[in-house]
């Protein structure tokens, strides 16, 4: 009863959702810990992992947060003129996953149609992934912070269980950005838009026993910063 297949995977697309999903966090603490009403970077450096950040009235040094929070979330970055909002960001991580190893997972998807073991991939932080190959209808995680991931599902809905969203709420509570299920019909994104609080947690906590996965979704998407979209 054993997975029978794992691997690890850094390629150019596992390093660059890595390195998104950090630099959202990194612009999460900023805007926090500065006080800014909005913090902007440049989107032409961003290209090249390098993150000119703009603060847009922000109350306390914005050069020293970004000196502190640059280290913790292992970005480089400085101050100049921005024309990104972090609320771009989210969307971006979901685009960049939609045109890049989505494509790879929905061939997995395809062999669970077939076998119904799921598959699991999961991208760290520091740009390095795992693909699981699970047993028939569940696959057993490591339980270890990850930025972003997905799994598939043994039929045509992309719909997720009772467990996938306490396994997607875990994600996001460790700052992960979203979670992906695919099947060979379109595949539903779960993410987040902002920080997850104590208060998202409370409101999420209300629907743990729900009997109708869809109406969860639409209100924590009312609520919180959850949203979701198919892909």
């Amino acid at each position: 009863m054993n997975q029978r297949y794992q691997t690890i995977i850094e390629n150019n697309h596992t390093v660059r959702i890595a390195f998104l999903a950090r630099t959202i966090n990194f612009l999460e603490d900023v805007l926090e810990d500065a006080e800014c009403e909005e913090v902007l970077i440049n989107s032409d450096n961003i290209q090249d992992n390098v993150l000119t950040v703009e603060g847009v009235n922000c109350k306390y040094d914005l050069l020293e947060s970004i000196a502190v929070f640059s280290e913790k979330h292992n970005v480089t970055a400085t101050l100049g003129r921005g024309d990104t909002s972090l609320k771009n960001l989210y969307e971006e991580v979901i685009n960049y996953y939609r045109e890049t190893l989505h494509y790879k997972m929905k061939e997995y998807a395809a062999k669970t149609i077939n076998t119904r073991r799921e598959y699991y991939l999961g991208i760290l932080f520091n740009g390095k992934a795992f693909l699981l190959e699970g047993e028939q209808n569940k696959v057993l995680l490591p339980r270890i912070p990850q930025c972003f991931s997905a799994h598939t599902h043994p039929s045509n809905l992309s719909i997720p269980s009772k467990q996938d969203l306490k396994t997607i709420i875990q994600l996001f509570t460790d700052r992960g950005i979203g979670h992906v299920i695919e099947t060979v019909a379109p595949s539903l994104a779960i993410y987040r838009i902002g920080p997850i609080t104590i208060d998202d947690l409370e409101i999420i906590k209300e629907h743990e026993n729900t009997t109708s996965i869809i109406k969860t979704l639409k209100e924590l998407s009312n609520k919180t910063p959850i949203r979701f979209k198919f892909i």
